[in-house]
């Protein structure tokens, strides 16, 4: 049933019931009870058109909050597979440098060259840590933290104390104060 049959069909049933009334009560139907009956109606029809406003509405905003989950779905998922689109932008001349320098042949370099090029693609590593908060982790000489190192070798030295850092084997690495990679150490570990 639609709802302008649904509406015809109240209009009947409260027509019926003012027929009814009036034919129990042996008087005529007066003007104030016909006026009555409209004012009845046209509330009836004001509260139907009111009822089919709000269920619109709320058909509305339950359609925007649906695109607004698609929407940021899409955001996050676009967010997480385009994260890496900055540092790949840094890294990509670095790479570029690395394969140019490869590509020369052996004949054309020499020591003090390679060793310039050396230097100068670690300074690019480096900026480009530094713009990305990434943290050099080299403990030589420090207590041994097992948050920040991971212990490979002990070594023993008497003139220092347990749990000290002797070598750093390889650097470790932190991003915004998260663990990427622990330093490989060697650690004192004195007998006695």
């Amino acid at each position: 049933m639609t709802d302008k049959e649904d509406r015809e069909s109240k209009k009947e049933k409260v027509l019926s019931q003012t027929t009814k009334k009036q034919s129990s009560n042996e008087v005529p139907l007066e003007s104030d009870s016909k006026s009555e009956t409209v004012s009845e109606l046209s509330e009836l029809d004001k509260a139907l058109k009111d009822r089919d406003n709000y269920y619109d509405s709320m058909l509305r905003a339950t359609a925007e909050v649906e695109n607004i989950k698609k929407r940021t779905a899409k955001e996050v998922e676009n967010a997480y597979k385009y994260s890496i689109e900055s540092i790949l932008e840094q890294i990509i001349p670095i790479y570029d440098s690395l394969s140019l320098s490869c590509s020369h042949k052996e004949k054309d370099i020499n020591k003090d060259q390679v060793l310039e090029g050396n230097k100068i693609l670690l300074s690019m590593f480096q900026q480009l840590f530094e713009k990305n908060n990434i943290l050099e982790i080299n403990p030589v000489n420090e207590a041994f933290n097992p948050d920040l190192h991971q212990a490979i070798s002990t070594h023993e030295d008497k003139s220092k104390k347990n749990d000290v850092i002797h070598e750093v084997i390889q650097k470790g690495y932190m991003l915004n104060d998260r663990i990427i990679k622990p330093a490989l150490v060697v650690v004192i570990k004195n007998t006695k």
